[in-house]
């Protein structure tokens, strides 16, 4: 769909729970498309499931069997950036409600628990064109 866009013609692209599903190739054809089609100042935001949290990461993640890998949000941010955005953001998504988490104090193992295993269950990346 990209592919077929003017240069410069649009103020944002979103893709939502899809790069986790493409192979490496196409999910950099897909940031150099979007750098091509978004306008000065336009706007990439992908959401994709965090494998920083275990639970997505070693298991529900894998109940969608059109998923491929999970990328690291590390990850995904460095692709983004090589492919010329920048202001390039992390926003963590959807943690599990505060009922699930453990008690304890901050950099206690409860925390740290906390963190890996009721984290956010989703990332998304919200970068610019320049």
């Amino acid at each position: 769909f990209l592919a077929e866009l003017p240069e410069q013609s649009q103020g944002a692209v979103t893709a939502f729970h899809v790069v986790e599903r493409m192979p490496f190739r196409t999910i950099l054809n897909l940031l150099d498309e979007a750098v091509r089609v978004l306008k000065p100042g336009g706007l990439l935001i992908l959401e994709t499931p965090n494998p920083a949290n275990l639970i997505v990461g070693a298991n529900t993640f894998y109940l969608d069997p059109t998923h491929i890998r999970p990328i690291p949000a590390d990850l995904l941010r460095f692709f983004v950036e090589a492919r010329g955005f920048c202001n390039v953001e992390i926003r963590p998504l959807h943690p599990f409600p505060d009922c699930f988490r453990l008690d304890g104090e901050p950099n206690s193992a409860a925390s740290v628990l906390n963190d890996l295993v009721y984290g956010p269950r989703d990332y998304a990346i919200v970068a610019e064109r320049p």
